[in-house]
């Protein structure tokens, strides 16, 4: 999934909410949620960390190099808590193989906050996704039921003034901070749209946050894309397949390729809803804790639908899960390239002093028996993936271009003769 580097993942309004495999809270250690994928961050492709050797006697070596530049470095002014902060963040670097993006990192409480919001389901802001283009900056998307939908604020509306104040080519981190404060407080937006302009005032409020997009494709073939794994998900996939149904849909595709995880639990409860009860999803382990496999339960309400998952590099943790299983117990034809490869679970560690770790506690094999670092999981028929054609993670359905989604829709239409 490719998007323009200054579209963030907001707590004003759930851009790829929760990003991290959430155990069910009576297996979440003390300190936090457990999860099963580096949160905020989505997989991206770059290059590995450098690795270097460990020095003999670190530990001496580190208070001497400590003392070394209290007493020699050029600047006097040193702050100690930045030094510490650098260290724990080197640390946490050292921990596992190299990867491409962090898995183990040291959390702000900002960035904690927006975690734990985001893994709830809701968000408290104003119910809009937001981008700069050329400094301005332009709502992309505008979540149902928050309150810029009930002024009618329009995807492709710019933002020029937040309280008074213009906002061309600040940051948007300064941004967000005007925008974003408690639930029931005001805000005044100056709005543009075409040669239109006027004052919008808007209550923050909480909103949901939307990890489900669905729509019929042609007569009777489904499409419903999963942005990640919250609370909420396995409720909203019910919901929005049910809904599909209701307009015809006989058989569905499934998109995965944007999604890189979110709460564990929830993506048990969303795979056992499409397998038969008593199916393996997922085995976990811990350090010192035995396997512990978890199976679907229930009646499958969905087990009978026919399916197509569309994959790819960017589908990760809990979406590699529900693939792996699909495909282990032959529900679904997997469709696309292969998927990320990440197998390890993260737990959330309060540190005392509004920041966190967020760390690697356990692992997990998926419902194959295979482990999925480095592996990922295959698909059943291959699509190249087309450079000049990104997935825009914003769009509700891909467009017409999207050469995995004609695959998976002709398949599925094909199956049904």
């Amino acid at each position: 999934m490719r998007r323009p580097l200054s579209l963030l993942t907001l707590a004003l309004f759930a851009c790829d909410p929760a990003t991290d495999d959430v155990a069910a809270p009576e297996e979440a250690p003390v300190e936090g949620p457990a999860l099963a994928e580096a949160p905020a961050p989505t997989p991206t492709k770059g290059q590995a960390r450098p690795r270097t050797e460990a020095m003999p006697d670190a530990e001496k070596a580190f208070a001497k190099a400590r003392q070394l530049i209290a007493e020699h470095y050029v600047d006097a002014a040193i702050d100690p808590g930045a030094l510490y902060t650098g260290a724990v963040e080197g640390m946490l670097a050292r921990l596992g193989p190299p990867t491409t993006y962090p898995i183990n990192e040291l959390m702000a409480p900002r960035e904690l906050a927006e975690l734990l919001h985001g893994t709830g389901g809701t968000i408290v802001g104003v119910g809009v996704m937001i981008e700069q283009v050329a400094g301005v900056l332009v709502i992309r998307e505008v979540i149902a039921g928050g309150p810029a939908a009930a002024a009618g604020l329009q995807r492709g509306d710019r933002i020029l003034e937040i309280d008074g104040v213009k906002i061309k080519g600040k940051p948007m981190v300064e941004i967000v901070d005007q925008i974003r404060g408690p639930a029931g407080t005001a805000i005044d937006v100056f709005v543009q749209r075409d040669t239109e302009e006027w004052h919008e005032k808007l209550v923050r409020q909480t909103v949901a946050i939307q990890n489900v997009e669905s729509k019929l494709l042609g007569d009777k073939v489904g499409y419903l894309r999963l942005r990640g794994f919250a609370e909420t998900t396995p409720a909203e996939f019910d919901a929005a397949v049910a809904a599909l149904q209701t307009q015809g849909a006989e058989s569905l595709v499934l998109d995965l390729r944007a999604c890189p995880g979110g709460v564990l639990d929830a993506a048990i409860k969303v795979t056992g809803s499409l397998l038969r009860d008593g199916q393996t999803i997922v085995t976990t382990t811990g350090r010192d804790e035995p396997g512990k496999t978890a199976k679907a339960k229930g009646d499958g309400r969905w087990k009978e639908l026919p399916l197509a998952a569309l994959i790819g590099p960017e589908t990760a943790s809990g979406a590699e899960i529900l693939a792996d299983a699909l495909a282990t117990h032959k529900r679904a034809t997997l469709i696309g390239a292969p998927t990320f490869g990440k197998g390890t679970i993260e737990s959330i560690h309060e540190l005392g002093n509004g920041w966190a770790i967020k760390l690697s506690t356990g692992r997990f094999v998926g419902a194959g028996g295979e482990p999925l670092p480095g592996r990922g999981v295959k698909p059943h028929l291959p699509v190249p993936l087309v450079a000049d054609a990104p997935l825009d993670p914003l769009e509700a359905v891909p467009s017409e271009a999207d050469a995995a989604l004609a695959v998976a829709k002709t398949w599925l239409e094909d199956q049904a003769r």
